[in-house]
């Protein structure tokens, strides 16, 4: 059984090295499941829409250092290359009109994880519970030169433009929302916004 201290990458290596991804994947929509409240079906035939229909853990605001799911219509969405419709962001910055987040969704799985490892180091507490919470901001960010797969991740978000309530992750859940594959871009595939991701690092 994998610890909190084992790092994301290493819970990835070692799911892939043991062919236990099957089993890294059930027990993802077991998570989920959990979350929407699902008892019958199967994960797959799950989408933003039910998931957010279901959620028990919706809130109508965020949290800075916290993560969510949530349904977002970008205000300049003829202008942008493509955009997430189902962010996974941690929130970092706000404003009187939205805030600054960093989306996971942009960083293939791998990539997700040792970003995820990097962000451990401004983690509040060590309990990885309902309590812990990311404390950085954005030029805590760029202090550290290392961290480069968080330059494609950093996106402004308008409230007015978020179209749901917001699912709450709970530090304890990070791993298996990290790795779920429910990103939802528009204007491209995702391997081409990956592939433009790891230009920028």
């Amino acid at each position: 059984m994998a610890t909190v201290e084992e790092s994301y990458l290493d819970k990835l290596k070692d799911a892939i090295k043991t062919n236990s991804v099957t089993a890294r994947a059930r027990a993802a929509g077991d998570w989920f499941r959990s979350i929407v409240n699902r008892t019958k079906g199967q994960f797959s035939d799950e989408t933003p829409k039910t998931i957010l229909s279901r959620s028990e853990n919706l809130v109508s605001k965020s949290v800075l250092g916290k993560m969510y799911f949530y349904s977002y219509d970008p205000k300049w969405k003829n202008e942008l290359p493509w955009y997430d419709t189902f962010p996974l962001v941690f929130p970092i910055e706000k404003y009187t009109d939205g805030f600054l987040g960093l989306n996971f969704h942009y960083l293939p799985p791998k990539h997700r994880a040792i970003l995820m490892d990097q962000l451990k180091m401004f983690a509040n507490n060590k309990k990885y519970d309902e309590t812990t919470k990311l404390k950085l901001t954005y030029n805590m960010l760029k202090g550290f030169t290392k961290i480069k797969r968080a330059r494609p991740t950093v996106h402004r978000y308008l409230s007015s433009k978020v179209k749901s309530q917001y699912v709450l992750v709970n530090a304890d859940e990070w791993e298996v929302a990290l790795f779920l594959p429910v990103e939802r871009f528009r204007k491209a595939s995702k391997k081409k916004v990956w592939a433009h991701s790891k230009g920028m690092f």
